[in-house]
């Protein structure tokens, strides 16, 4: 691994290699920097991150896996999940310190134009002077966390991710009911109990307030949750992603990471979390499932609006509308997640059908976002 800082141009002395000193236009060329570009980290370093976010995960989750069933019910778990949350991001920054290790040349030669048997050396010093001119990332940059301008894309984006899995998580509950496999009640039997409790008396006249507050509720704890999944957000979709687009073109990409987020999940799978009628390889299939389809329309968030935020606010979504499966299930009924809601195969259906329009068209709706 070079240890060559990736801040500075390749050591020259000043002059060409004939001797002589710059010209102005070279120097000025040389001066000028271009806005930092995905380098083309090298596979050992792709490959370190997946291992130590797998490690990591695997490592704070396993005190769970081995704890009798009643001291889990007992555990601080809140805490576990937490820690466990955050293990993409402390595997990104640990593999992005080793990657700025790396020569500028190796990061971003691939940005350089590539030299012919009939190139001369004037093209040959221009693609030298292209990827000289070169800056690396910053370290928020790399990891996804900024650009946060201009402020308009950044709020517009980040709006999409939250009203799109409000509706991917409300549209799941009919299209389970067409299915067959979720007891949809349009009448919301759960939570006109639940309202007429609260309030002590018939709801009947206050069903509709009722639902714009919860409706509010569901909104505010999507923004308030967003920290909670910036972690798996930074790793992920903030540095892993785009370097892999880089490597193995976006259809692969989306699959590799979707696959590896998936078996990440593997320690709080084995303790019943998310899927809890399937046992340990079951829910695995179904997390990694999960994990493609719903990644890969994350992933367009992050590339399109230039950061994870959108991602993240959309993961928080996904959190806090969970209740709308309750709302709307029949009385008497249990909610299986491995088929219904957002969580099971038939709430894929329709962001499948996005990601599969995103996909077909993913020179463009792949493309990293313009500065």
């Amino acid at each position: 691994m070079s240890h060559h800082s990736p801040d500075a141009p390749p050591a020259t002395g000043g002059r060409h290699d004939d001797g002589s000193a710059p010209s102005d236009a070279a120097a000025g060329r040389t001066s000028r920097r271009t806005a930092p570009a995905t380098p083309r980290t090298p596979l050992v370093l792709l490959s370190t991150f997946v291992i130590l976010t797998l490690a990591l995960g695997w490592l704070i989750g396993l005190p769970l896996v081995l704890m009798d069933p009643p001291d889990r019910l007992e555990a601080p778990l809140d805490l576990f999940y937490n820690l466990f949350m955050l293990s993409p991001a402390l595997a990104a920054v640990v593999v992005h310190l080793l990657e700025r290790r790396q020569s500028a040349r190796v990061l971003y030669g691939h940005l350089a134009s590539p030299r012919g048997p009939d190139d001369d050396a004037t093209s040959a010093e221009a693609a030298e002077d292209q990827t000289m001119r070169l800056r690396p990332q910053s370290f928020t940059d790399a990891l996804g966390i900024t650009p946060l301008r201009p402020v308009s894309r950044l709020i517009s984006w980040s709006i999409l991710g939250i009203m799109l899995f409000f509706v991917f998580s409300m549209a799941a509950l009919p299209i389970g009911g067409l299915l067959g496999v979720y007891a949809f009640d349009p009448s919301m039997p759960l939570f006109v109990q639940d309202l007429g409790q609260r309030l002590g008396h018939e709801p009947t006249e206050f069903i509709a307030t009722g639902l714009l507050v919860e409706a509010g509720v569901i909104f505010a704890s999507a923004i308030g949750l967003v920290f909670l999944h910036v972690g798996t957000e930074i790793g992920w979709r903030g540095w892993f992603f785009p370097r892999a687009q880089l490597r193995w073109g976006t259809m692969r990409a989306v699959l590799i990471t979707g696959a590896a987020n998936g078996l990440w999940y593997a320690p709080l799978l084995a303790v019943g979390f998310f899927y809890d009628q399937a046992n340990v390889f079951q829910a695995m299939g179904l997390m990694i499932g999960f994990c493609i389809v719903i990644g890969g329309i994350l992933a367009w968030l992050r590339m399109r609006s230039g950061s994870i935020w959108p991602a993240a606010f959309a993961q928080s979504m996904i959190t806090a509308a969970t209740i709308l499966a309750y709302w709307f299930t029949a009385f008497g009924e249990q909610i299986d997640f491995r088929h219904s809601t957002l969580q099971g195969w038939s709430g894929w259906l329709l962001p499948a059908a996005l990601l599969g329009v995103l996909l077909l068209a993913r020179r463009r709706s792949f493309a990293p976002a313009s500065a």
